[in-house]
C-alpha cells in the first residue's frame, strides 16, 4: 500500500470529478472509487478481498449517501473474505439476521420473501439481505447503502458484520444501543460442566441450577449476571449509561 494513497476515512467523495477514479486506503486494503456525475451523479466503489487481488464487492452510492460511504466501505473491506471467486455468494439469510447485532429480538420468527430475502427494521433504518449477496440498507431520512457482495467465500458472519456497520450509520440515536438478555444456563449435572455452577439449588438426580445469564448490546458490550433479572437490570443500566438517560420508573427493564 503506497504512503501516497489517501485514507478513505477522510475522503470527500463529492469532490471527485466525473470519471475520476482514485484508490483509497483502509485498515485492511485498498478501495477503488470512481464518480459518474453527468450520468446521474453517483459513485461506484469496488472492494478487494484480503489478498488484494479479487473483487469482493461492488457498490453504488448517490449523493445523499456520500458522507456515509467511506465508513461503510472501510467496514466492508474489514469483513471481506481472504479471497473471492467469480461465483455468487450463497448466504443463509435467516442466519445473517440472527447473527446481526443491529436487530431486535426474533420472537416473531424470521419471515422470508419469495425471493429468499430477509429484512428487519430498527428505529430510523431498515435492512434486507438476499441469498445472492445483495444487500440494501435504507434510512428513513433518505440515504441508501446498497451493493453486491461477490464471491462464494462470503459467509453469514461477514454479511452480518456488513449489515451491522451500515445500520449503525443510518439508525436513529435511540437505536445505537439495542440490548438483549439471554436465557439462564439452567439445570445440569455438575460433571457436565468444566466448572462448578449453581446457586444453591439442587434437585433429584444430582442436577444443579445455574441462573447465570448473559446480556449484550449492539455496540459490543456484554456481561454475565447471576440471574436473568440481574442481566435485565444490567442491560437497562448500560443503556442509561450509554445514552446519558436517567432511570425511568414508568418503564420496565428492556427484555
Amino acid at each position: 500500500m503506497s504512503d501516497l494513497t489517501p485514507l478513505l476515512a477522510a475522503a470527500d467523495l463529492s469532490k471527485l470529478a466525473d470519471r475520476e477514479g482514485i484508490w483509497f486506503a483502509t485498515g485492511r486494503g485498498r478501495v477503488f472509487i470512481s464518480r459518474y456525475a453527468p450520468h446521474g451523479d453517483f459513485i461506484r466503489a469496488t472492494v478487494r478481498s484480503g489478498n488484494g487481488q479479487d473483487r469482493a464487492a461492488l457498490l453504488h452510492f448517490h449523493p445523499a449517501a456520500y458522507p456515509l460511504a467511506p465508513a461503510w466501505l472501510a467496514a466492508i473491506a474489514e469483513a471481506a473474505p481472504e479471497s473471492a471467486d467469480r461465483c455468487p455468494p450463497s448466504v443463509p439469510t435467516g442466519s445473517v439476521r440472527l447473527l446481526a447485532r443491529m436487530t431486535p429480538d426474533h420472537r416473531n420468527g424470521i419471515p422470508r420473501l419469495s425471493d429468499g430475502s430477509v429484512g428487519w427494521s430498527i428505529p430510523g433504518a431498515t435492512a434486507r439481505v438476499w441469498p445472492t449477496g445483495r444487500i440494501e440498507l435504507r434510512s428513513t431520512t433518505g440515504p441508501i447503502l446498497a451493493g453486491q457482495l461477490e464471491g462464494s467465500q462470503w459467509d453469514q458472519f461477514q454479511v452480518a458484520a456488513v449489515a451491522d456497520a451500515g445500520l449503525r450509520l443510518l439508525c436513529a440515536p435511540e437505536a445505537q444501543h439495542i440490548t438483549r438478555t439471554g436465557q439462564p444456563s439452567g439445570w445440569s449435572r455438575p460433571y457436565d460442566r468444566p466448572e462448578p455452577t449453581g446457586n444453591g439449588r439442587e434437585r433429584k438426580g444430582g442436577q444443579m441450577y445455574d441462573g447465570s445469564t448473559t446480556s449484550s448490546c449492539s455496540c459490543g458490550w456484554s456481561t454475565t449476571s447471576p440471574s436473568q433479572l440481574g442481566a435485565r437490570a444490567m442491560a437497562e443500566q448500560h443503556r442509561r449509561d450509554a445514552t446519558s438517560q436517567p432511570p425511568s420508573a414508568d418503564q420496565p427493564p428492556h427484555p
